[in-house]
């Protein structure tokens, strides 16, 4: 491999372009006319290797490079992330550095001198701070309807802005993955092919059922949803399609069981709903009435094989490399047989993919085919009035009005130290560097590497030093805010609480402002409700008005019978019916060989629990 990277045309262009790099050139590169002597580094809190040894090849054409950095060495602790990385940038200790400037903000003295009690003692004239706290993401979203954000303006910054960006209205919704047909990409790379099959999750399975690429006759997957969902808790554990397909086929002996019922209780029954009910106990099982899909298990099955026949076609094994042509070409085919159904911005983005030129001899694996169908699916368009990463904090604070720090929780910030790509180590490279260089070449990069190893371990200096950089020069108006249920588990970070102690300001919950109107009360009389009709309502539905109302009405008016859509009430369906059935005929021994197989979401031990724990009542008790 690292011989094809050598010869790689492209490589090969880059490192002669990087070997005859000139001052010149970089000043026509950047439309500059006279000539460039220095370059000025302004406020790096975090240099990797690559922007170190960038800084090494500008001292090697001739270029001065000046790093210009904050630092009070007075408050060692405020200022450790600017002495840990630049003493080894400089390579000297900071008592060495010139200052250039030494006034110090009477704002922001609070928080430093919590974090370093050598800091200087001073009044903090910080008044423009609140805080706010988000019940959840949607309340925040409907916060950035009201304050939208606004370039130098109004600005807001997190950690995972990723996550949050889904909230604003600036995120690319014209992106092909933010529609039904990308998430069939996004679920294709979650799966794995081997020998023994293609591994997948539920959720991965849906998301491609529901794309719009499953087609089967005039069938499509996307009208598989309802039925999907209600099959959540039955495919619970399902790890390839292979499951799945026995899964689904459990269900249609089920389904066919509870077709027994009813037809051996079709002429006492009739057409009366709740003796059809009482005639049939799995009809409390919703994925046994087939009214309530547009679509049959059977059918679904189908269109399960369709999918898993097109998954197999584009999904490559873990070092599997395909001519790209070629893959293109079965993703073409793929798309003619399901193109009739989709809208017409779907179909320009992705035929457009189709129409672009590639080299004949490119073959990528799995990883770099889904770069590239990303990059040539995404949007042409670039995003603005986004929410910005923290390690935009301190450029945006001398920039902008008003900042507003978001996301402030315990797992969130500060942030966890950044590792280096998987398998990789700063002794592994450090001991590459001594193999493969001498002299200058290999001290350059050992010490750029050792910048990295000190940046990255920095991280909750650096982030910690952003905040009080931001109450030190704000601005404006500076906010943080928390926002509840962004993640399991999470709660707010101790320093959200700490800066609210400090500055002793009420945090603020936004709650709906409710407008208020006039308007004419009509009056109301109470009608007597008659007894009669409902003395015909039987005992049994009575019983759920002691647990709720809803209940009670949406069976005993609406459906005329209970079905259980929660796994655990499922459980004890299951027991009740096991209990019933297995006092019957051939007894438990001939209940576990008929009707186990029909529910493989739960254990066979899971299962004989279940009826083992649930009291005999004989089959014609009523109540």
């Amino acid at each position: 491999m690292l011989d094809e990277l050598r010869n790689d045309p492209v490589i090969l262009s880059y490192l002669q372009e990087r070997a005859n790099l000139t001052k010149g050139k970089i000043a026509e590169k950047l439309n500059i006319d006279t000539d460039i002597h220095t370059v000025c580094v302004h406020h790096f809190d975090y240099i990797d290797t690559l922007r170190m040894m960038m800084f090494y090849l500008f001292q090697q054409i001739g270029l001065n490079v000046v790093f210009y950095i904050p630092f009070n060495p007075n408050a060692p602790d405020v200022y450790k992330t600017w002495r840990e990385i630049y003493e080894r940038v400089s390579g000297c200790d900071y008592s060495r550095w010139e200052c250039v400037e030494s006034s110090q903000p009477n704002r922001g003295t609070k928080f430093a001198q919590y974090l370093d009690k050598c800091f200087p003692h001073q009044e903090d004239q910080l008044d423009n701070i609140r805080f706010l706290s988000f019940n959840h993401p949607t309340e925040f979203k409907e916060y950035l309807q009201k304050n939208p954000i606004v370039n130098n303006q109004n600005e807001v910054i997190a950690s995972y802005e990723k996550d949050l960006n889904i909230y604003t209205d600036c995120t690319k919704s014209d992106h092909f993955y933010a529609s039904r047909y990308g998430k069939f990409f996004l679920s294709l790379q979650n799966c794995k092919k081997t020998e023994d099959g293609i591994f997948l999750t539920y959720d991965d399975y849906v998301n491609m059922m529901t794309s719009g690429w499953v087609q089967y006759g005039s069938i499509n997957g996307t009208q598989a949803l309802t039925l999907l969902v209600d099959l959540r808790d039955y495919m619970d554990g399902v790890e390839s399609f292979q499951n799945i397909m026995e899964r689904l086929q459990s269900l249609v002996y089920l389904q066919e069981v509870s077709q027994v019922f009813d037809e051996v209780a079709k002429e006492q029954a009739g057409r009366h709903r709740l003796k059809c009910y009482l005639s049939n106990p799995f009809r409390c099982f919703p994925y046994v009435h087939q009214s309530r899909y547009q679509i049959t298990v059977k059918q679904l099955i189908e269109c399960t094989k369709d999918l898993a026949r097109k998954v197999n076609r584009l999904l490559l094994a873990e070092r599997e490399k395909k001519n790209v042509q070629l893959y293109l070409r079965e993703l073409y085919k793929i798309y003619l047989t399901v193109k009739d159904k989709w809208e017409p911005s779907a179909k320009q983005k992705i035929e457009k993919l189709f129409s672009i030129h590639i080299p004949d001899h490119w073959e990528f694996a799995k990883e770099e085919l889904y770069q590239l169908l990303t990059f040539y699916l995404g949007s042409t368009e670039e995003q603005e009035n986004k929410i910005l990463n923290f390690d935009q904090l301190i450029g945006k604070t001398l920039s902008a009005e008003n900042i507003h720090v978001t996301g402030l929780s315990f797992k969130t910030f500060p942030w966890k130290t950044p590792e280096l790509p998987s398998l990789l180590t700063h002794t592994w490279l450090k001991e590459c560097i001594r193999c493969s260089f001498i002299a200058t070449n290999q001290n350059i990069r050992i010490n750029a590497l050792l910048v990295d190893y000190y940046s990255r371990n920095v991280t909750r200096s650096t982030a910690l030093y952003s905040i009080y950089h931001l109450l030190a020069y704000g601005n404006g108006q500076i906010t943080f805010s928390y926002i509840k249920d962004l993640q399991e588990n999470d709660g707010p970070s101790i320093y959200f609480m700490i800066l609210e102690e400090l500055y002793n300001k009420e945090k603020v919950n936004l709650e709906e402002q409710t407008e208020e109107f006039s308007w004419e009360e009509t009056v109301t009389t109470q009608e007597e409700i008659p007894k009669e009709p409902l003395r015909n309502i039987p005992d049994l539905l009575w019983l759920d008005s002691d647990f709720c109302q809803r209940k009670f009405f949406l069976n005993a008016f609406v459906e005329h019978h209970p079905v259980y859509e929660n796994d655990f009430h499922q459980q004890q369906a299951f027991s009740i019916i096991g209990k019933l059935l297995a006092e019957q005929g051939e007894g438990e021994e001939l209940f576990r060989e008929t009707m186990f197989p029909l529910f493989p979401q739960w254990t066979n031990a899971h299962k004989q629990n279940l009826l083992d724990t649930s009291y005999s009542s004989g089959l014609r008790t009523y109540k």
